[in-house]
């Protein structure tokens, strides 16, 4: 009985609710959000109005509902076409795009850069990209350390800055001996007793260059765990739209982390101590993967932890509040930072994954790439991060940056795509 009257509670319930969903279903109005929008890849920025325009219609025709330009390498034999990233010239592009797109009911994202990933002329030495590296050397009771304190490493020599020498004895005291380092690397520092070990910690440069950037855009990556690197880096872009009283674009797209080796920042000591409450100089063997695996595994998670922490703050979250400033938002790849993922694509407006790999479909005739091995390679969980992040935080848009890599180039059919 009571199985019955449960039912038939259900089934009440369910034909009420079909009877108001026939009363008040309508399909969704259609707009430029609800279209598929494309990356625009602007080679060399060789563009013209005419080209814009016609390329612009083509687009609306085939119903997309925007554009994300990035600027990127260009096409040999036109080089006297092509013109500088940010430039008078390349602004009175960006704006008739912006103004034809908008005739349109179309959008316009842009890249924050060219390429990929951040990274330009602007940013000078100090402001790149950087990675740690150690020296140690040995000193018994008395000895005087006749070797220079100087980065061994040729490309670095120019470029690498002593941020901290630890001496570490083996009855385990620590003593900070930075300052008595003079400029030409020399230590003046003799210990009567015990046996010691230094421990050189060097800011290098990764040297990393920006990939695939545009004409205007080469240069150096910058430091993304640097809030004054990245104030530097977005500077020039406030003064190109500054200089013009031109709208924004509706975002400011980052194509992806890609900062290779890039795992020290000049400001980590402090930040360090800041956020965990202890100095980490004081435990550079351990950071190093040396000495009692407990303390080994603290002290580095802790270090990552602290990077994660810079690099939401310093990059992330300065990189969204500049955007909010310039009425636009950001739309982020955040899947490869050394970083909570969760936190780095909430701290945007639209967290956006990309697809490697594609799935196989059991349909005779449909072209698979033979060579490339990417087929049935598709992540599903890859797929749900930036979408995990929207549902969490309460994002009203994710997207995807779909077709990345189905297989090898040139060997993706366009019924594979679909």
């Amino acid at each position: 009985k009571k199985i019955f009257v449960y039912i038939l509670i259900l089934t009440t319930c369910y034909q009420i609710s079909i009877a108001q969903s026939n009363n008040n279903f309508s399909w969704p109005k259609i707009t430029r959000d609800t279209k598929p929008w494309v990356r625009w890849w602007w080679l060399g920025n060789a563009v013209d109005t005419p080209g814009l325009k016609f390329n612009l219609e083509s687009f609306n025709h085939a119903d997309i509902g925007g554009v994300e330009i990035t600027p990127i390498y260009g096409v040999k034999g036109y080089e006297n076409k092509f013109i500088d990233y940010l430039s008078p010239k390349w602004m009175q592009m960006l704006h008739y795009t912006i103004n034809k797109s908008h005739e349109l009911n179309m959008g316009v994202d842009m890249n924050t850069g060219t390429g990929w990933p951040f990274g330009g002329p602007q940013i000078n030495i100090n402001d790149a990209a950087s990675r740690v590296i150690f020296q140690t050397y040995q000193l018994k009771s008395g000895e005087h350390l006749s070797q220079k304190i100087s980065v061994n490493n040729p490309r670095q020599k120019k470029v690498a800055v002593l941020q901290m020498l630890m001496a570490y004895s083996d009855k385990g005291d620590k003593i900070d001996l930075t300052k008595k380092v003079d400029t030409a690397g020399n230590l003046d520092w003799t210990e009567l007793s015990g046996n010691w070990q230094l421990i050189a910690v060097f800011d290098g440069k990764t040297l990393q260059k920006v990939k695939r950037a545009s004409p205007g855009g080469e240069g150096l990556v910058m430091d993304h765990f640097s809030k004054q690197a990245v104030d530097d880096y977005l500077q020039r872009f406030t003064t190109a739209f500054a200089n013009n009283n031109w709208p924004p674009p509706h975002a400011f797209f980052n194509d992806s982390y890609e900062v290779f080796g890039a795992d020290w920042t000049k400001n980590l000591f402090t930040e360090f101590e800041k956020q965990r409450g202890y100095k980490l100089q004081d435990y550079l063997p351990a950071l190093m993967s040396k000495g009692n695996e407990d303390t080994v595994t603290r002290v580095i998670a802790d270090y990552r932890e602290t990077l994660s922490e810079m690099l939401l703050k310093n990059f992330t979250e300065t990189w969204t509040q500049w955007a909010h400033q310039m009425h636009s938002i950001t739309r982020n790849q955040a899947h490869g930072s050394p970083g909570n993922l969760l936190d780095l694509y909430s701290a945007v407006d639209i967290p956006e994954i990309e697809s490697y790999g594609s799935s196989h479909f059991d349909i005779p005739g449909l072209p698979e790439d033979s060579l490339g091995g990417r087929p049935g390679e598709l992540d599903p969980l890859l797929l749900k991060f930036a979408s995990s992040a929207a549902h969490v935080s309460g994002k009203k848009f994710a997207s995807s940056e779909t077709f990345t890599w189905l297989g090898e180039h040139f060997r993706v059919s366009l019924s594979q795509c679909k």
